[in-house]
């Protein structure tokens, strides 16, 4: 934007008239008969000092002397000496007359710049006190462009005032009005005028304009003054008047700086402390969600002397999209074992829902697959685009018969006491992809000794610092050991636990990491087992 140049003081502004008078009465007595007169840009006279020519005949056809009065080097007026006869001394007299009067003139403007300069002192500091107390206290983010915009129209009268914020989502070049004041139906063109003076590129610096032109005769005379945070431009202030009107002046532009410096600061703090306040609530909200979460799995796992049952669970976030369950109907234990293919508080939400759903279709003696098949048509109602759930669903019998169903999921692994080891198949597709889908049973019988392991890939794709997954053979053959050696559940899920962590490293969580081990024994009886802890 340009800068406009104010308007100059007029001569009696800067000196009176009476001052005028009192320094032209001492040039009076040495031009007895002459006429002193000083005139404004106009020609009218201001001040008229000195006799009535002598003799008519005198002063026919004699033109009076003249000189400009200036300042600055620009015409403010004009010294007049009016003989009725040719004068000599004429010209020297009226040099002499014009110097003083310069001389006054220049002094007075110095004064009045000296005042003007105290008055704008007095103006910012009074600003910066009035701002302290309307942009603290304690308040909101919201209040804030408002009282800014009032403080703004407060000390340079502008019928049209617009405060505008950017935002990271903003695409509109004119920036979000946070705030207006002046006739409704203004703001279109306001904001016309900001995004001008974007696109112009002096969005970053104060500035006054006129435009000419008459569609923009509502907003004609511009005041901007930008908003900077640090090195950053987050908004400005604009003040606009119709055409016609006063420009704003340098003090104007001044002011408004100050103000918008100030301002800018106060909202940049509030936006820090509410980011801050959000943060810590989501800290919070988090927080109570993973310990909701975590007492959603059962943390004492139904034993009996058929099955010995251990799991561990880890949350890669503060929430999961794994989960593990354990009941029992009568004299069969069942275990599932799932993971729901996203992370973050919606993947949390789904697995909750698709835990209470699994346990709600596993009454009245159904099979596997048909638990499975009647929890996928009731999630599939539930499901968003991209929302679906891998999962492992066995039913393991007291005689050592496990019927299980594995709806996409990693393949359990049943690890045999004599060192053997094989991975269970998959019996239908992911659940909440497909309402239509059925899903197959298969049967497997394990042995006293022998270990149904069920995953989630949390597991195998773990990353350690270089990047490199845990792998499934590393699994297995872990696995396989500890079955061999006829180790308890809850020691091997504690071996895979550290031997998981000992690779990992310092490295952050790539996924969530259920595991859960049901180790096959003989005998009859009801006990429980502990979860280890996560």
């Amino acid at each position: 934007m340009s800068r406009g140049p104010g308007a100059r003081p007029s001569l009696v502004r800067l000196l009176p008239r009476h001052e005028l008078g009192a320094l032209l009465d001492a040039f009076v007595p040495l031009a007895p008969g002459r006429r002193w007169r000083v005139l404004d840009t106009a020609g009218a006279a201001l001040v008229e000092r000195g006799g009535e020519a002598q003799g008519a005949a005198d002063g026919a056809g004699v033109a009076p002397l003249l000189t400009p009065l200036t300042l600055d080097g620009e015409a403010i007026g004009t010294l007049q000496l009016a003989p009725a006869a040719p004068l000599d001394t004429g010209h020297a007299l009226l040099r002499a007359a014009h110097s003083v009067l310069e001389q006054a003139l220049a002094a007075a403007s110095m004064r009045r710049e000296l005042a003007s300069e105290t008055l704008e002192r007095y103006r910012e500091v009074h600003l910066a006190y009035r701002l302290g107390e309307v942009l603290t206290g304690g308040v909101e983010l919201a209040a804030l462009p408002a009282r800014v915009l009032d403080e703004a129209v407060r000390v340079v009268q502008a019928p049209y005032a617009l405060l505008v914020l950017d935002g990271d989502a903003d695409e509109d070049e004119g920036g979000r009005v946070a705030a207006a004041r002046g006739a409704e139906g203004s703001a279109d063109g306001a904001r016309e005028v900001v995004a001008a003076i974007r696109a112009g590129g002096a969005a970053d610096r104060a500035g006054i304009d006129v435009d000419e032109r008459p569609e923009a005769a509502a907003h004609a005379v511009r005041l901007w003054a930008p908003l900077r945070a640090g090195e950053r431009t987050i908004g400005g202030l604009l003040l606009t008047r119709p055409a016609g009107s006063r420009v704003f002046s340098a003090g104007d532009a001044k002011m408004l700086s100050a103000l918008a410096a100030q301002a800018a600061t106060s909202i940049e703090n509030a936006r820090l402390h509410a980011a801050s306040l959000e943060q810590a609530r989501m800290a919070r909200e988090l927080q109570l969600a993973h310990e909701v979460q975590a007492r959603l799995m059962p943390t004492v796992l139904p034993s009996s002397t058929s099955w010995q049952l251990a799991a561990w669970w880890s949350a890669a976030r503060e929430v999961a999209g794994d989960f593990y369950d354990a009941t029992r109907q009568g004299e069969t234990t069942i275990v599932t074992v799932g993971d729901v293919a996203d992370k973050g508080m919606a993947a949390a939400l789904f697995m909750a829902l698709t835990r209470s759903v699994l346990r709600a279709s596993a009454v009245d003696g159904r099979d596997p697959g048909d638990v499975v098949t009647r929890a996928n048509a009731l999630l599939c109602a539930d499901a968003s685009d991209g929302m679906f759930v891998t999962l492992a669903h066995a039913h393991l019998a007291s005689d050592g018969t496990v019927r299980y169903a594995n709806a996409g999921h990693n393949p359990p692994l049943v690890a045999r006491a004599d060192g053997s080891l094989e991975r269970l198949p998959r019996t239908g597709i992911l659940v909440g992809w497909d309402d239509a889908a059925r899903y197959g049973v298969e049967t497997v019988r394990l042995a006293s000794g022998d270990a149904l392991v069920l995953y989630t890939d949390g597991v195998t794709e773990a990353r350690d610092e270089r990047g490199r997954e845990y792998g499934e053979e590393r699994l297995v053959e872990l696995v396989r050991e500890h079955v061999a050696a006829r180790r308890s559940a809850a020691a091997i899920v504690s071996a895979l636990r550290t031997d998981l962590a000992g690779f990992v490293g310092q490295a952050d969580a790539f996924d969530d990491a259920t595991l859960l081990v049901a180790l096959r024994r003989s005998g009859e009886g009801v006990s429980t087992s502990q979860v280890p802890g996560t």
